[in-house]
């Protein structure tokens, strides 16, 4: 794909933050539990489209990245919602008609409940070969000529260790030999959508979460090395080498995984530090955080821009993710401004970035902090914050 020197910028957001959730979504099952709050109809984008999409392009914005929910388009399986495929349909054409190029994530958060919690999901093999890879080719089919760029599954490793590890997301297991299974089953998921995208004339990125990470207390190099392993050695040894190097598993040589992706995008919000039983802390502990907890350092995005243009040199990279959730949007105005700063110096400095995608454009629902804070440009009211107005004064 060609490459222009200087980097788009774009939004991106899950349809658990833009419309809420659906009954056949897992995170369904929390919220009824009273696990998480309730989400409503998220930001309202399925009404409010056609006006939300003219408003981000007037910021300047050039992409957007929006989410084709599996459990609204095959609410069961093997039953599938023809309206769902219409209405995301119109979505997307709304988008077009406002000058904005569609990047379509096919897994974001969620999953259906018949999938994740009733099957094995992507741990099961047949359950990738069949139901998921169904899924890619009903969406390919539908949507090829509409979309410019496809995300098969948003993070995969961060959805198992969230959801199988960590347990702060459905499933909501805390096992490291089920996680490591998650991890090997959504990497060879995210390859079998590659492979079934790649078909197409429509470029497919690979997203993965790319935290920086550091020590917290004495004693930290091994679980510090252990997480780089597990949340950068596991994609990285695949997509470079061929190799499934993933904590936990036994080696092995996996030579079609390597080359896979026609573009590298990294989801980082903040660094995190690793203490010496594995537990995740703010990097710097004395510094300020956001509302999750963590504290956003603009220059580790510019850090993580150059490991991974030495570790990956000639991979296109985009900034797939980056945000930060607060109320306080002069804040996030600084924040911003330095990001861009270092995003548009990178790329003059000859580093493969090709774009830049903020979470989120409008405020939404934010997963386990409900509508507590914010991730947006723009409000739910839909008027401008004068962190959206700084960007439209560089975009414009």
């Amino acid at each position: 794909m060609t490459q222009s020197d200087t980097p788009w910028w774009g939004v991106t957001s899950s349809s658990l933050q833009t419309e809420g959730v659906t009954p056949a979504a897992d995170w369904s099952r929390w919220e009824r539990d009273k696990r998480v709050p309730a989400s409503g109809d998220g930001n309202g984008i399925a009404t409010n489209h056609g006006d939300d999409f003219l408003l981000l392009a007037s910021l300047g914005l050039t992409h957007v990245r929006l989410t084709l929910e599996w459990a609204r388009l095959e609410p069961e399986q093997g039953r599938i919602d023809a309206d769902a495929f219409d209405r995301y349909q119109d979505i997307i054409v709304s988008a077009r008609q406002a000058g904005l190029n569609v990047i379509a994530t096919l897994v974001h958060t969620t999953l259906p409940g018949w999938f994740s919690e009733d099957t094995n999901g992507f741990r099961d093999a047949r359950r990738r070969e069949l139901d998921w890879a169904r899924h890619v080719d009903r969406c390919a089919e539908r949507f090829e000529g509409l979309i410019d760029m496809w995300v098969p599954i948003d993070d995969p490793i961060g959805w198992a260790i969230r959801g199988h590890l960590i347990g702060n997301r459905p499933p909501g297991r805390r096992d490291a030999e089920t996680a490591a299974a998650a991890i090997e089953g959504a990497m060879l998921a995210n390859h079998i959508a590659w492979n079934l995208l790649r078909t197409g004339t429509t470029p497919v990125m690979g997203v993965f979460g790319a935290p920086t990470i550091f020590g917290h207390g004495p004693e930290t190099g091994p679980q510090r090395q252990l997480w780089h392993d597990l949340i950068f050695g596991t994609w990285m040894s695949a997509i470079r080498d061929g190799e499934l190097l993933i904590p936990g598993l036994t080696p092995r040589e996996r030579p079609e995984l390597a080359g896979a992706f026609d573009v590298i995008g990294l989801s980082h919000d903040h660094p995190i530090a690793v203490d010496h039983a594995g537990g995740m802390h703010a990097y710097p502990a004395d510094d300020r955080r956001s509302d999750t907890g963590f504290t956003p350092i603009p220059n580790e995005l510019g850090e993580l821009l150059s490991y991974m243009s030495t570790e990956l040199p000639g991979r296109p990279l985009a900034i797939a993710a980056h945000g930060v959730a607060t109320n306080d949007d002069e804040w996030r105005e600084r924040i911003l401004q330095e990001t861009h700063d270092i995003v548009m110096d990178a790329a003059a400095d000859g580093l493969p970035v090709i774009g830049y995608l903020h979470d989120t454009g409008i405020d939404g629902y934010e997963g386990p902090y409900g509508f507590d804070t914010q991730k947006g440009l723009i409000g739910r009211n839909r008027e401008l914050k004068d962190s959206a107005r700084w960007l439209q004064s560089r975009l414009t």
